[in-house]
């Protein structure tokens, strides 16, 4: 179905070329009608919260993407054009980039070269459409792509015999800072390219450059910011990631976990990808910049799956957090993919693509066979209604103050509302601890959502009264999903362990 037909130049596109174009076509207008579309992920409401309350950094991950949306709601406002807008702009990047590297790969041939790689980044669940989602992952992503892409110039170039041009060096480095400032991972981009100096031989000679120590200097500066939340909150941030997220520890391999953390990671990519990544990594028809290309991204691969895999042994690994192994990897796919994989890529992932979408702008699929909406699909709907629910129970009480049982609920009616100073109590600690101060509302009343998930309890011990005033089902097209309960809570009251 899928051919890499050759083409050069600027002859007309082949009937491959063409189901590729309507392939990546289809792709990106689901995208767009996603970012325009769906409500707020649960996540995404909650990294626009952190806009809403600026901050040197914050306690889940660093500043990087709460400073954007912040930025994004000072020029645009609160609308989705202005919570997902960034995402559509780091796509554009992230083809400039394949491109770019297509020409450079195949030369006069590159046209099939980019549309196959444009169809495996668009196809691949984790990439496509998990690209749209603002969560901090693609701005980690996009950062760290353009980073290792510059150290691959700079790389090649001084394989071939050149000194490397140091705008390369630089712009690699200060990419590289930002990427590590969207999410910590994008540091291990830095380790890799270490390695990659110290294992490539005519590569070692950089190690007595001082632009080199230079350039990681900027990297690390770039992290300030996050050193200074971390003086602040006794490196809160740092012990939650190491220790603090993870209930069990180490007693074991546990292989059927450690499988299905791998089967999660492969589900979210794409299967019909492994035998290109297999060409890519470990075959030997590479060009003069795919072979320090490669290593790279083979560092950065094995860098971050196998802590997670250890992980994997007492914790549980969400699909999206090995994203960083396949960032450097994947945009030479379009080099080594055959046709057969590629056709069961683009199948598998643009039904993969589609069902989303339809999960999270017209009603959860599973609904419709009698089945409960996953927690995030489930949430996604009926805002307009609980919103005006909330309003109207403000008006009816005579209160401002608004508070939810979770994070992530406080944070979407935060967003449904423009109301950035609703707030969680919950027993969970969150960003919501450093930028709400409970004395400031001792005694008021508040009006409470809560929606029957998580802490049940904690909302309660807040006030000395609490009573149901009503209640909000979202129901799309007539599918009841979720009910939310709106109670008054009276005499707030600060805990003992608040703050």
């Amino acid at each position: 179905m899928i051919d890499g037909a050759q083409s050069v130049g600027r002859a007309p596109l082949s009937l491959a070329e063409w189901l590729l174009v309507l392939v990546a076509g289809y792709l990106v207008v689901l995208k767009l009608y996603f970012s325009l579309a769906a409500f707020p992920i649960a996540d995404e409401a909650y990294y626009w919260m952190w806009g809403q309350h600026p901050a040197w950094s914050y306690f889940d991950h660093p500043p990087l993407q709460g400073w954007v949306q912040g930025l994004s709601h000072s020029l645009f406002g609160r609308s989705l054009f202005a919570l997902r807008w960034p995402s559509i702009a780091a796509f554009v990047g992230t083809v400039w980039i394949y491109l770019d590297l297509a020409r450079r790969l195949a030369g006069a041939g590159w046209r099939p070269v980019f549309l196959k790689g444009l169809v495996v980044y668009l196809a691949a669940p984790m990439f496509g459409l998990f690209g749209s989602v603002v969560f901090n992952d693609y701005l980690m992503v996009f950062l760290a792509l353009a980073a290792g892409y510059l150290f691959m110039h700079y790389f090649g170039d001084v394989e071939a015999g050149g000194d490397g041009r140091r705008l390369h060096l630089f712009g690699a480095a200060a990419l590289l800072g930002l990427a590590a400032l969207a999410k910590y991972n994008g540091a291990l981009l830095g380790i890799a390219v270490a390695a990659t100096i110290l294992l490539r031989p005519r590569l070692r000679p950089l190690l007595l450059r001082p632009e080199l120590y230079l350039a990681a200097s900027l990297a690390i500066a770039i992290q300030a910011p996050v050193l200074a939340f971390a003086l602040q909150t006794d490196f809160a941030s740092f012990r939650f990631h190491l220790a603090g997220r993870f209930a069990g520890r180490f007693s074991g391999i546990d292989p059927q976990e450690m499988a299905s953390a791998a089967i999660g990671t492969l589900t979210m990519l794409s299967p019909f990808l492994v035998p290109a990544l297999l060409r890519f990594f470990v075959g030997w028809r590479l060009t003069p910049f795919e072979r320090p290309a490669r290593v790279l991204a083979l560092l950065v691969f094995v860098l971050s799956t196998v802590p997670l895999l250890y992980l994997a042994n007492f914790a549980t690994i969400l699909p999206w957090w090995n994203i960083a192994a396949f960032v450097l990897a994947l945009p030479f796919l379009g080099r080594h993919v055959d046709r057969v994989s590629l056709t069961l890529h683009a199948l598998y992932g643009t039904a993969f693509a589609t069902l989303f979408v339809v999960n999270f702008t017209l009603v959860p699929v599973n609904v419709l066979w009698g089945g409960r909406p996953f927690y995030e699909t489930e949430h996604a709907f009926g805002w307009t209604e609980v919103g005006a629910a909330v309003t109207a129970a403000q008006r009816s009480h005579g209160t401002q103050f608004l508070a939810t049982n979770r994070y992530q609920t406080a944070s979407q009616l935060a967003f449904a509302l423009d109301d950035s100073a609703v707030v969680a109590l919950s027993s969970r600690r969150d960003a919501f601890d450093d930028w709400f101060d409970p004395v400031t509302r001792q005694g008021q009343s508040a009006i409470v959502l809560v929606d029957g998930r998580d802490d049940m309890q904690t909302f309660r011990l807040h006030f000395e009264q609490m009573r149901e005033i009503g209640t909000v089902t979202a129901g799309p097209f007539g599918h009841q999903l979720l009910t939310y309960t709106l109670y008054l809570g009276e005499g707030f009251r600060p805990l003992p362990d608040d703050g």
